[in-house]
């Protein structure tokens, strides 16, 4: 089937295209807008998790482990080849900061976000009768709202739980690393094989997240084009829309790789170009493949009748 798709970059121009249309314009800086300053509220409330690199001289005698205090709790790993030592220090009322800020955001910026990508969707069918206002119908329609956060659920929480559980092997592997060689003298062949490992663990881990989140991706572009589906319908039309493409589809969004690192070092900021970008080109890519489904269908030849 995917040699029936168009180029990849034709697909990335049309979004081109496609994006700079007032409507996706408006919509966007509404979203992004309010995402970039979601992230600075969570800073200046004290709700984000913090870590810090500090002289391993400073604390010759701590070992790596988890520390807890009456105040909360302390995560440090010892690298002495860096002679450097992480620290995660949390408190139990940052912890719950993080917590209920982050999920009061969350109900925020999902129903939004859905209303974004409906507008993206009308913009790519050529709907003229859409304004922005349309956004915030995800929060007026209870149902709608519901569906938004289920589906923004999974993506956003439970996708990146796995991807999270799946750097624990690498994580094991740099910690034997950095107990085992204490210093440069102390490296040898094993410590080498360990480092390698760990970082082709680490690797394979970043992989398997992205790839996890292409898998239930359409699920997002499903509900946004069909919001009148039910939960249920929503699930499994929209895994069955990347049906017979989903390596393509994975190649396709890994693509923008370096776009999506570029928008989490800019704190957002440049999500104002690259969520329009990515998400209306992951749009004409699913279109793409269902035209390419139905061309099959008429082609292939019928079954004979016994």
């Amino acid at each position: 089937m995917t040699k029936n798709l168009p180029s990849r970059r034709e697909m990335k121009f049309l979004a081109k295209r496609l994006m700079i249309h007032p409507l996706c314009i408006r919509v966007t800086l509404l979203l992004v807008g309010l995402e970039v300053a979601c992230y600075g509220l969570r800073y200046l409330l004290g709700a984000t998790l913090t870590y810090g690199l500090m002289d391993l001289t400073q604390y010759g005698d701590t070992v790596s482990g988890i520390y807890w205090n009456q105040e909360g709790v302390s995560i440090l790993f010892r690298m002495d080849l860096t002679q450097m030592i992480l620290a995660i220090p949390l408190t139990y009322q940052q912890i719950f900061r993080f917590f209920l800020v982050g999920a009061i955001f969350f109900v925020i910026l999902s129903p939004l976000r859905l209303g974004a990508m409906e507008g993206y969707w009308s913009v790519l069918r050529g709907d003229q009768q859409r304004t922005v206002y349309h956004v915030f119908q995800w929060f007026r329609q209870p149902r709608r709202l519901g569906k938004a956060l289920v589906v923004e659920f999974v993506l956003g929480v439970v996708v990146r739980a796995v991807g999270a559980l799946a750097t624990v092997p690498s994580l094991y592997l740099f910690y034997l690393f950095y107990t085992t060689t204490p210093t440069v003298q102390a490296y040898t062949t094993a410590s080498s094989l360990l480092q390698m490992g760990a970082t082709v663990l680490a690797v394979a881990a970043g992989l398997f997240a992205f790839w996890l989140h292409s898998v239930f991706l359409p699920v997002r572009y499903c509900l946004c084009a069909h919001p009148e589906y039910t939960l249920g319908q929503t699930f499994r039309r929209g895994l069955q829309s990347a049906r017979g493409v989903r390596k393509a589809f994975f190649l396709f969004r890994l693509s923008y790789l370096l776009w999506f690192l570029a928008a989490q070092l800019s704190y957002g900021v440049l999500n104002f170009f690259v969520t329009p970008y990515a998400s209306l080109g992951g749009m004409v890519f699913l279109q793409e493949a269902a035209r390419a489904r139905m061309e099959e269908a008429e082609h292939r030849p019928a079954q004979p009748m016994e």
